[in-house]
């Protein structure tokens, strides 16, 4: 009961910006920021080159970047991940957020009569059908990625192949493939489909930022490179990027990683809870663990407060759907988990999130909940903080 109303007082807390979290995190922004980030596909390895720069020029457009307390870096000590930092300029945060900024990509391989044998770099999802794709060249003389050409991706028993528009084509080892798609929105839902992965979180943080800067809350938030990758028992097949910030920094006392969380019909076969996990268009998601606890398993302290959280900011219209341990993916906290326990994994939902049975989907106000989830959940860590501080008294 102690445990709740002091909760509740850090929520009352931060009600002082809801006037500025409402009037700054609109469904037009996050539209906005999600049909420009999506717009441009991101090979891993790429995301500083491709989508960084988006990032900042709609950092820019509202003068975020003229604020004091926030700091944009595009390629953080040439890790190949954009960061930003609000509050002081001072690395050493104990605060991070995290959502990774590259998308599901294929190396070429030699060609076979028309078309290309792919080698993913990333978890390969369709088993047989067809997705437009495009191929991007990285061009030394303007130092630019380039589209060279456009085709689809074919999928055979779950082998992947690029056939280009052009059969005269000639890709070679360095050209990437990568799905194409544009933003399309179904406005009486919110529903639409766009490369969300992981699109809409970053969509989420970036609205987030300017708001924690102005409260002058001290926090990372980072964009990292190289999340995805080959699927494998192994954690550290994936999450590469993230691993690259994490070596530089101090241990954090609280990470939220945010990615797109399945929905019950995106669930894996045979797993727990399949078939029943978050709904479409009823707010962010927030799970316990990844992967069936492969990846980051938020500790039961952090999660029941995380729990209380989450109820006391359905007080001030904020929607987070609690998941039921259907499956949830790992993502950079495979890599988070590895330098702290404090953990937790707030998405939103989404189906066909690597183009596996179509169109990759999700909410637009599930994306708006998030943003403004991000900043409430600030407060969590001078709650953590509480905790520990209870315990040891209790201990003494």
């Amino acid at each position: 009961m102690k445990q709740t109303r002091s909760v509740s007082r850090s929520i009352a807390h931060l009600s002082v910006l809801q006037p500025l979290v409402d009037s700054h995190i609109t469904v037009e922004r996050i539209r906005r920021y999600v049909a420009s980030i999506s717009s441009v596909a991101s090979p891993s390895t790429a995301a500083s080159f491709l989508r960084g720069p988006i990032l900042r020029d709609l950092l820019q457009e509202t003068n975020a970047l003229e604020n004091d307390n926030l700091h944009f870096s595009l390629n953080y000590e040439k890790t190949g991940n954009s960061i930003i930092l609000t509050g002081t300029k001072n690395i050493r945060k104990k605060l991070w957020y995290i959502a990774h900024l590259d998308t599901v990509s294929y190396l070429v391989q030699s060609k076979q009569q028309l078309r290309y044998p792919l080698v993913p770099f990333c978890h390969h999802m369709i088993q047989n059908g067809k997705r437009s794709a495009i191929a991007y060249r990285f061009i030394p003389s303007n130092s630019k990625y380039e589209i060279v050409a456009s085709g689809c991706l074919e999928s055979e028993d779950f082998h992947p192949f690029f056939r280009p528009e052009s059969g005269d084509l000639n890709l070679k080892p360095g050209d990437r493939i990568v799905f194409s798609t544009s933003y399309q929105e179904d406005r009486l839902t919110g529903n639409f489909t766009a490369h969300i992965d992981n699109a809409g979180a970053v969509a989420a943080l970036l609205a987030a930022a300017p708001v924690l800067a102005a409260a002058k809350v001290e926090a990372l938030l980072a964009f990292p490179d190289e999340e995805e990758g080959p699927p494998g028992a192994g954690n550290q097949m994936i999450g590469r990027g993230s691993t690259r910030i994490l070596n530089l920094l101090p241990v954090p006392e609280l990470v939220v990683v945010s990615d797109v969380q399945q929905t019950g019909g995106d669930s894996p076969p045979n797993t727990p809870g399949g078939g029943d996990g978050a709904k479409l268009g009823k707010g962010a998601v927030l799970s316990e663990f990844s992967s069936l606890t492969r990846g980051a398993v938020t500790p039961p302290h952090l999660y029941a407060l995380a729990v209380e959280f989450v109820a006391a900011l359905q007080e001030i219209g904020v929607k987070v759907q609690i998941s039921n341990n259907s499956y949830t993916s790992r993502s950079d906290d495979v890599s988070v988990m590895l330098k702290t326990p404090n953990v937790l994994l707030l998405g939103f939902p989404g189906f066909n999130r690597h183009f596996d049975l179509g169109e990759p989907t999700a909410n637009i106000y599930d994306l708006v909940n998030l943003a403004k989830a991000i900043v409430y959940f600030a407060a969590l860590r001078t709650q953590l903080q509480q905790i520990w501080k209870q315990l040891k008294a209790n201990a003494g």
